[in-house]
């Protein structure tokens, strides 16, 4: 693995949530860590310049910094990206499958904070609802949703 990406913080993470990153996205972080991506569907360009998260000693500080505020379940879905242009979160889902996570998709410009979501709302359980609606299913797996991935052209 490479620096940023190495054995010794995959583990501190995985411990950190309870969780087992699959092995395809270990291996696809291992080649493609540091491109940046469009994402295509069908043959429409639906998000560009993705970049994954380095796995390193700042993973999970930066997801308690950046994302957690808006995340309906930090401990169950873990940021792995975002789109530089977009602003975007795609998020891998442990709450359905321990062992093939979800792909998610949070909209930067929806996004509710939670205490927003708990002061709009009347219970924890409706603060909860408009939370989860921050996030929206675009994978069953990370192989689908690397499979709509792109390598974005060098800028240089």
């Amino acid at each position: 693995m490479s620096d940023q990406n190495d054995r010794a913080s995959v583990t501190r993470i995985q411990s950190h949530y309870g969780i087992v990153f699959p092995q395809d996205y270990l291996d696809f972080i291992q080649l493609h860590g540091d491109a940046s991506f469009d994402l295509i569907q069908g043959t429409e360009t639906e998000d560009w310049e993705i970049r994954f998260h380095a796995l390193d000693d700042q993973f999970i500080a930066n997801n308690t910094t950046l994302v957690d505020e808006v995340n309906p379940d930090p401990q169950r879905i873990i940021p792995i990206a975002w789109s530089i242009s977009s602003g975007n979160n795609y998020l891998l889902d442990y709450r359905g499958s321990e062992e093939t996570p979800s792909v998610l998709v949070m909209e930067h410009e929806l996004a509710m904070v939670r205490e927003d979501a708990e002061s709009e709302a009347e219970t924890m359980e409706e603060a909860q609802q408009l939370m989860e609606e921050n996030v929206e299913p675009l994978a069953a797996h990370f192989q689908s949703f690397a499979a709509l991935l792109r390598v974005r052209p060098s800028q240089a």
